[in-house]
């Protein structure tokens, strides 16, 4: 690891705080930070839920002196369960969190999850009450349900800051600043004022133009461009840095949320970044820890197994994906298995990893370009892609039980052997037409001449008019690729039982 010095032989100075917005779904906090921040993103999000963590700087303006432009980070945390981790991670790169929570719904799941998270990380937070504008507001009944969780608020027996505000009308939300800034003021938050920044990844995404780009925190010190950089998973050379506004910078420091470009790989959300060059000791041991990582002890082939490809379009979108696969319950015997996982939109490798499998692909907020479009229709392949994370949990419980229900009785059907085209090893690419019933994909068969037996085989592929299907009916004419040991004349027929 790079040499630093320690923070004893460098100038500490109080610093801006950085603030996780946590809370349930939909209980305002994208909107509080728009109001904040005089932006809509909410608006801009699909089905109006924040999906990814976004970091953002504001700058207080206060009729008080003391608070009068003084700086705050903000962590905007997503709200669905899916992204626990996430939100997890984001409290980790808080100094101070806000537990929104809105007045007339009161505590929720979420609510108690953020709760706990905030709890473990052990950092000051402040109950901020939303939509007090509402006729249904409770903030009595909100009161006494934090009371019975054990967080007893100012004005009921307790200390922790408790405030009512209305982010879509803008009520008290100044005071809200001030109240943030009070309570950072009494945590003494300091940093380093020189030397080579450390921080952390908030978010990472792949951009097909620019690269890698990754969202960070800058916790101490002063981050320039053409610093080299790393993680515990990836380094690289800052070779461009914008702020929150998308303005390039030249350097930035401590509290700052910076998008920098020039990692050559992509490291992992909640990670610390550091400015220095990795010793090659330091790279062998994470080369180690990653091979042994890789080894799946569960690699054999399974029976019942739905094998997936995952695309997201960052990685904390893709960890939400594993999250909700992880908590799906499965009939017994049934597994699902990630063959493959990345970042960007789906492309020709993934089609033929799909294929090869064969797999089925799940998207989140990705694209399909054109051309591939037109394969995957050809070749059959299963290709879902979502922008909504509770509408791809619903997809897949249904999926689940569609794939993984009992079996039907075999289907009967029998093939007349119409001509003979190639034969490698044991694989013979045939042609026939379904005299009886249908043959299918993967179906074992008989191959009859004349009366009698004269072997096994298994139906490879099938093919209609050079396109790759699952099945062919009672009368169609394909082409089928057969492995079996026993060579196959023209007259013979495979019968499916």
């Amino acid at each position: 690891m790079a040499i630093q010095q320690s923070d004893k032989q460098l100038n500490t100075v109080p610093r801006p705080p950085i603030v996780a917005v946590m809370g349930h779904i939909d209980h305002g906090k994208t909107t509080l930070l728009d109001t904040i921040r005089k932006t809509h993103v909410a608006a801009r999000e699909s089905g109006g839920i924040t999906q990814h963590i976004g970091a953002y700087e504001i700058k207080v303006v206060s009729k008080n002196p003391e608070y009068n432009q003084r700086k705050i980070t903000f962590i905007d945390t997503p709200g669905h369960e899916a992204f626990s981790a996430i939100r997890a991670r984001g409290t980790e790169a808080g100094d101070i969190a806000i537990l929104v929570i809105a007045a007339d719904e009161g505590v929720k799941p979420q609510t108690i999850e953020a709760l706990n998270l905030i709890q473990q990380a052990k950092i000051p937070f402040i109950v901020a009450l939303n939509k007090i504008d509402k006729p249904e507001a409770n903030p009595d009944r909100v009161k006494t349900q934090l009371a019975e969780l054990g967080v007893l608020v100012e004005g009921w027996g307790g200390n922790i800051p408790f405030i009512s505000i209305s982010a879509k009308e803008g009520k008290n939300i100044q005071e809200l600043l001030e109240l943030i800034l009070l309570v950072a003021d009494m945590e003494t938050i300091v940093a380093r004022q020189d030397g080579p920044a450390d921080g952390v990844i908030i978010e990472t995404k792949f951009d097909n133009k620019r690269g890698i780009e990754v969202t960070a925190i800058i916790k101490n010190g002063v981050l320039k461009v053409g610093d080299p950089i790393y993680t515990a998973t990836a380094e690289g050379k800052v070779r461009t840095m914008e702020d929150c506004n998308g303005n390039v910078l030249k350097e930035a420091t401590f509290s700052s949320p910076v998008l920098i470009i020039g990692f050559k790989e992509m490291p992992q959300v909640g990670e610390e970044f550091f400015v220095g060059e990795k010793i090659e000791e330091e790279n062998k041991r994470l080369s180690m820890r990653q091979n042994l990582r890789s080894k799946d002890p569960n690699a054999e082939k399974q029976e019942n197994t739905l094998n997936l490809i995952l695309k997201a379009d960052t990685m904390g979108s893709l960890e939400a994906m594993k999250k909700i696969l992880g908590s799906l319950t499965l009939p017994e015997g049934a597994h699902l298995k990630i063959i493959n996982e990345g970042i960007g939109d789906i492309f020709v490798s993934d089609i033929a990893l799909a294929e090869t499998a064969p797999a089925t692909i799940l998207g989140f907020r990705v694209k399909i370009p054109k051309d591939l479009q037109i394969i995957i229709q050809a070749k059959n392949i299963r290709v879902y892609v979502f922008d909504i994370i509770y509408e791809m949990e619903k997809f897949l419980k249904q999926e689940i039980e569609n794939l993984f229900k009992p079996q039907e009785p075999p289907i009967k059907g029998k093939v007349e052997i119409l001509a003979l085209f190639s034969k490698k090893r044991s694989e013979q690419l045939i042609g026939g037409r379904v005299i009886e019933g249908r043959i299918v994909k993967g179906a074992q068969v008989k191959i009859q001449r004349g009366e009698e037996i004269i072997g096994h085989g298994k139906i490879v592929n099938l093919q209609s008019s050079k396109i790759d299907v699952k099945e062919i009916p009672e009368g169609k004419e394909c082409g089928i690729l057969i492995d079996s040991n026993t060579e196959i004349a023209v007259g013979d027929q495979l019968i499916f039982q």
